[in-house]
């Protein structure tokens, strides 16, 4: 568990590449970005580099060195690296590459006292760190053109030749919000944890769906892992409190006709009275100011907000549902109260490096396992290339790797092709939409990211009007007992002198006087409202 928050969550803090600023333009100053033409094989360019570059280096000695936590508590996942690291080397090896392991791990002492005399080893390329505090040592430390394939995504640590392998959440976030473009998504509202990773992924959301024209409606922040703030930020994102008032004026009003009103025609005191039957099955009444939300959580904290969201009732029949990589680690699939939802995710691990993978370690290989073997091809392909290393490592065409396509940015950013899975609720997602194939066409549009703190948002609605959702006769309706009015109003209007955006006016139903007028309507039990029943209704329609 630990590790698998290190691939969901370590780099968060970097979102997208540009923002390594001039401390790599040094390393890659010499580097002339050429055509983009279709990506290399990783796995054939250093067997192949004479046929791909002109010439093969035989003569050369070079050195690698690794440095992963092979100790400690992040030993699992520096070994499963360690393990790919050695496929690959052992799979193509030549007798004057000499590859070296190094145990990063222990106090900060203890690692950077490893870095220093690692670079004074003076290695051609270097594999790893895991961790971004780390990577920012070595960079500080290392000659400005000594290589480095890390697996941090921190943007702090990139530049100067410190480059990651690993995946980059802010490009699954617009690779989402792309799909939404495409569905017709229009208006969305925004769940993210209450943590730093939450804070700097919802900044990217909101910058992102600006870019393609989605507006977001709201920005909610819940205590991941915690029942307690799940259920209070679902309760707020249905809206439940309006909705719920919206659905016991509209009863008050069709039980009042029906009681007091002696001159109805037979055929508005059936009407009124079936309306009345079909509003009292629900606690709730009235349209969502959004048809969409997107998850920033994972995948268990996911499943816990649409649980609780269902139970105040809003499902993934009355808004679609978007989720990000962190949900491709989770047992998401099964859970039928988010079919019908997309996320987007890396492509497969391919199956020769499954299959070589696991007859090694005994076990199948994760997606971290799949970039230190990529790692490790880039670097073998590097030694043995005519051209120069940042001119190898930064091949504007990019490389097929082991989980899709790849290229490294000038920043350090590995650009990742991403697809697009579909949850059915069979237990297996679906493939709505393959990775790109190559870079001819940019992938991404955001390059810069503000990485502000964006302080919680309540959903913009201008209120639910009970009178929208029951009909009455028209002479009824001028009567000051069964008028109505929007309840739960919250938006931010503008002026249209400076646009300058005034405080959110917010009217809950306590304040309304005129919600429950008369003081002898009794509305029907909603304890008799079967939860249970509804759910079932909602997942077999």
């Amino acid at each position: 568990m630990h590790m698998n928050k290190f691939l969901l969550f370590i780099g968060i803090s970097v979102l997208l590449a540009g923002c390594a600023g001039t401390q790599s333009e040094r390393w890659y100053g010499e580097y002339n970005e050429e055509a983009t033409s279709n990506p290399h094989d990783i796995r054939d360019a250093y067997v192949n580099s004479a046929l791909l570059y002109g010439s093969e280096n035989d003569d050369r000695n070079a050195n690698i060195a690794v440095l992963l936590p092979m100790t400690g508590d992040a030993k699992a996942t520096g070994n499963d690296i360690k393990t790919s690291v050695e496929t690959a080397f052992l799979q193509k090896t030549k007798p004057n590459v000499k590859i070296s392991f190094y145990d990063l791990s222990g106090d900060k002492m203890k690692r950077n006292t490893i870095l220093q005399n690692v670079v004074a080893t003076n290695p051609d390329i270097i594999i790893g760190p895991l961790f971004a505090d780390d990577a920012k040592t070595l960079r500080e430390i290392k000659p400005a053109r000594m290589p480095v394939l890390s697996f941090t995504s921190d943007i702090l640590a990139l530049g100067d030749g410190v480059m990651t392998m690993n995946l980059v959440p802010g490009q699954s976030i617009e690779t989402i919000i792309q799909q939404m473009q495409v569905d017709g998504t229009k208006d969305i509202i925004v769940l993210a944890p209450n943590d730093k990773s939450g804070y700097l992924m919802a900044s990217v959301a909101n910058q992102t769906a600006d870019l393609y024209d989605i507006n977001i409606q709201g920005l909610l922040y819940y205590n991941s892992e915690t029942p307690d703030s799940i259920k209070d930020t679902a309760m707020r994102a249905s809206l439940y409190n309006t909705r719920n008032a919206v659905n016991t004026r509209a009863r008050e009003i069709l039980s009042d006709i029906l009681t007091k009103e002696k001159n109805l025609s037979l055929e508005t005191q059936v009407s009124l009275n079936k309306q009345l039957e079909k509003i009292s099955r629900t606690e709730t009444t009235g349209k969502l100011p959004y048809d969409a939300i997107l998850f920033l959580g994972d995948g268990e904290d996911s499943k816990a907000l649409i649980s609780f969201l269902r139970y105040y009732g809003v499902g993934n029949h009355d808004v679609a549902l978007y989720g990000t990589t962190l949900w491709q680690h989770s047992d998401i699939a099964s859970d039928l109260a988010l079919s019908g939802a997309k996320y987007a995710t890396l492509p497969e691990i391919s199956e020769d490096f499954e299959t070589l993978y696991t007859s090694v370690s005994g076990k199948k290989p994760d997606y971290i396992a799949a970039f230190g073997y990529d790692a490790t091809n880039l670097a073998l392909g590097m030694l043995f290339s005519s051209k120069s290393e940042n001119a190898y490592l930064l091949d504007p065409s990019g490389y097929v790797g082991s989980n899709g396509i790849f290229r490294i940015q000038p920043s350090g950013i590995s650009e990742r092709a991403l697809r697009i899975m579909a949850l059915n609720g069979s237990g297996e997602p679906t493939v709505f939409k393959s990775a790109p194939t190559n870079f001819l066409k940019p992938l991404y549009n955001i390059h810069n990211i503000d990485l502000t703190h964006i302080p919680e948002q309540p959903i913009s609605t201008r209120g639910i009007d009970p009178g929208d959702y029951i009909n009455i006769p028209e002479y009824l309706r001028k009567k000051a007992a069964y008028k109505t009015k929007p309840i739960g109003t919250n938006y931010i209007s503008e002026t249209t002198e400076n646009a300058q955006t005034s405080e959110p006016i917010q009217i809950y139903a306590s304040d309304e006087d005129e919600t429950i007028s008369n003081p002898e309507f009794k509305p029907i039990k909603l304890e008799s409202v079967s939860r249970k029943y509804l759910d079932n209704i909602e997942i077999t329609e």
